[in-house]
C-alpha cells in the first residue's frame, strides 16, 4: 500500500507540473486526480509522455531562454499574504490575483514565479520552467522561483512553521525533489539570501537541513 502511495504522489507531481493537477500531492486517488487524468488523455493519448521523478532518467536538465541558461538553481519565495487571505477560492484565483500585482504594479509581462504552493498543499504552475522568471533582481537566469501562499509579517529568521503550514512544507520537498530529478540543482536558496528581504519567511537551509 506504501509503494501504491509513492507511486501516486510521483504521478500527482507529475500531473502538477503539466498544469493538469490542482489538488493535494497526497496519494489519493480522488475527483482531482482523475479529472487531471481525463484531461491528459483527451488531449490525444499525452499522459504517454508523463514521468514520475522517480523514473527520470539521470543526467537530464532544464535550460531557459534562448541563450539557453541550464537550471541549477531554486529560489524560494512568498506571496506575503495573510493565512486568509482569498479563503476559499481555488488557487487558480489566487494565481491570477499575482499575475495581475506582477502585470500592473511591476509592469512584467506575466507572474514572475515559475510555482506556487497554496495553504492546503496544493501546487499550480505560473511561468513556465523554461522562461527566465522574475523572482530577483538581476538574479533569474537558470533558476526556478517558488512560492509559497502566505508569509505576511514574517521575519527572515521565522520557523518555518510560523506562517506556512505543514502541507506547504510537504508539497514543496515534494516539488523540490521533482524538480531535482530533471535538472542539476546545485543550490536552494530564499529570497532573503540574495536581498535584504524578510521573504520567504524562514532560513531556507535551515528548513532543509531538518528534513
Amino acid at each position: 500500500m506504501t509503494d501504491q502511495i509513492e507511486a501516486l504522489k510521483a504521478l500527482q507531481m507529475a500531473l502538477t507540473r503539466l498544469g493538469y493537477y490542482t489538488g493535494a500531492i497526497d496519494g489519493l486517488f480522488g475527483p482531482r486526480t482523475d479529472a487531471a487524468l481525463k484531461a491528459v488523455s483527451a488531449e490525444g493519448g499525452a499522459i504517454r509522455n508523463l514521468k514520475p521523478a522517480a523514473t527520470v532518467p539521470a543526467g537530464p536538465m532544464i535550460f531557459q531562454g534562448s541563450a539557453p541558461y541550464p537550471v541549477d538553481e531554486i529560489v524560494i519565495h512568498c506571496a506575503a499574504t495573510h493565512p486568509d487571505w482569498m479563503r476559499g477560492q481555488p488557487l487558480a484565483a489566487k494565481r491570477k490575483e499575482i499575475d495581475r500585482w506582477h502585470r500592473e504594479d511591476r509592469g512584467w509581462r506575466k507572474i514572475g514565479y515559475h510555482h506556487l504552493i497554496d495553504r492546503d498543499g496544493a501546487i499550480l504552475p505560473g511561468r513556465a520552467e523554461t522562461e527566465i522568471g522574475a523572482g530577483v533582481e538581476g538574479h533569474n537566469r537558470g533558476v526556478i522561483h517558488i512560492c509559497l501562499i502566505g508569509g505576511s509579517g514574517s521575519a527572515a529568521t521565522d520557523p518555518f512553521e510560523r506562517n506556512f503550514t505543514a502541507a506547504q512544507d510537504r508539497a514543496l520537498r515534494g516539488l523540490i525533489d521533482a524538480i531535482r530529478a530533471e535538472t542539476a540543482i546545485t543550490r536552494i536558496t530564499g529570497h532573503n539570501d540574495h536581498a535584504a528581504k524578510a521573504c520567504p519567511g524562514f532560513v531556507v537551509r535551515n528548513w532543509i537541513n531538518r528534513a
